[in-house]
């Protein structure tokens, strides 16, 4: 959740000429557009080293640098549109950082070493807007930071209490959504209302809610770069919601051996999403290997589909195996880029697609008791009402 333009006129005026050109002056006023950005950060507490700024340019990743002049750093370059970026000090890039936004103008940000995430960056359009709505989630935003610590320091082992607490996430992540709503209602004309949208319905989306959202932006953002790539996971998202049929696949299984999707046909069968690395995913697993046997002769299968990174199939097959998974696991140990993950829209794992016998979706994200309630809803008592 975590661009100026400028008006200059160009000609005057004097006060005993003001009525014989008045209509001139009007047609003298030029806009002034800042084509360049430049951001400068005053840091205390760092004596020497470097700050680094990340941000993407369609799916690149970029990397700048600057050093201090007495405490001053400074970027400079050429944005051609606001986009989301990330501000750190070199060696401590995953712990203390600024998320702004980078477009063309004059950013100003006043920080201290060990809490650049409570800076502000000021001086642009899309970091006022991005201001404004910080101001607006701060309540929401500490109960999630109390949270996080609560989850952090949890015995995982203690199902009660993560229920507990995933139950409290879920409250947290529904007051986010609906300031996010009001702020897009309120910016639809604003780059940051694109990037909150992107953001809130990247896991799992609710594709109406989706739809609504992005309708209500102005079309000059839908025709940017964000704006494209929201249309394009919004289309996803509505090919992969429930009661379509699943998009369907190849991919090989743990022998090398091409397995596609719609073979699967026959039987209800969860598309699960995961990983050897994806500690949620790991815990997880043994929720699902219960569910498996119970419901594995009355209908129910499963395919795991994983994002094991290249050249670790070892660490994949050896999860397996560890975690007791008897059904059938595919990938292409392409990580992130994952085919089927593209396919489907996956943001985060873990992840799942609940498919009925002829490769409907009739409900996704389901974990745990959720899942159990449902395929005792569709393969014990005989309803198929699809959702979630």
């Amino acid at each position: 959740m975590k661009r100026i333009l400028g008006l200059a006129v160009i000609g005057l005026c004097t006060l005993a000429f003001a009525i014989s050109c008045k209509n001139d002056h009007k047609q003298q006023e030029a806009t002034v557009v800042d084509t360049t950005y430049t951001v400068t950060i005053s840091l205390k507490g760092l004596d020497s080293g470097a700050l680094l700024m990340f941000y993407r340019v369609g799916e690149d990743r970029k990397t700048d640098s600057a050093k201090s002049t007495s405490g001053v750093y400074i970027f400079s370059g050429k944005a051609d549109e606001p986009r989301k970026a990330r501000l750190s000090i070199m060696g401590d890039e995953n712990h203390d950082f600024l998320e702004f936004y980078l477009e063309n103008g004059k950013i100003e940000i006043n920080a201290i070493r060990d809490s650049l995430t409570n800076a502000t960056a000021a001086g642009t359009k899309a970091n006022g807007d991005n201001h404004t709505l910080q101001i607006a989630m701060a309540p929401v935003q500490l109960r999630l930071d109390k949270f996080i610590e609560a989850y952090s320091a949890a015995d995982k082992s203690n199902k009660r209490l993560v229920d507990s607490l995933e139950k409290t996430y879920d409250l947290i992540d529904s007051d986010q959504k609906k300031l996010t709503s009001e702020f897009v209602k309120t910016h639809p004309a604003s780059f940051v209302s694109a990037y909150e949208i992107i953001e809130m319905y990247s896991y799992n989306p609710d594709v109406q809610k989706f739809d609504s959202a992005f309708l209500l932006l102005d079309s000059a953002i839908k025709v940017s770069s964000i704006g494209q790539k929201l249309a394009g996971r919004l289309a996803i998202a509505k090919k992969t919601d429930i009661n379509q049929i699943a998009p369907d696949f190849t991919m090989d299984d743990v022998n090398g051996k091409p397995v596609t999707l719609s073979s699967l046909r026959g039987k209800y069968l969860l598309i699960d999403f995961w990983a050897s690395w994806c500690g949620p995913c790991r815990r997880e697993n043994p929720n699902l290997v219960k569910t498996y046997r119970t419901y594995n002769k009355k209908g129910f299968e499963i395919v795991g589909v994983s994002f094991d990174e290249p050249g670790d199939k070892g660490k994949w097959v050896e999860a397996i195996k560890k975690d007791k998974l008897t059904w059938l696991q595919l990938s292409d140990l392409k990580g992130w880029e994952c085919e089927a993950g593209k396919l489907y829209g996956i943001s985060g794992i873990p992840m799942n697609f609940l498919l009925d016998p002829q490769g409907k979706i009739i409900a996704k994200g389901l974990r745990g008791e959720d899942l159990n309630k449902k395929l005792e809803q569709v393969l014990v008592t005989g309803s198929t009402t699809a959702g979630n």
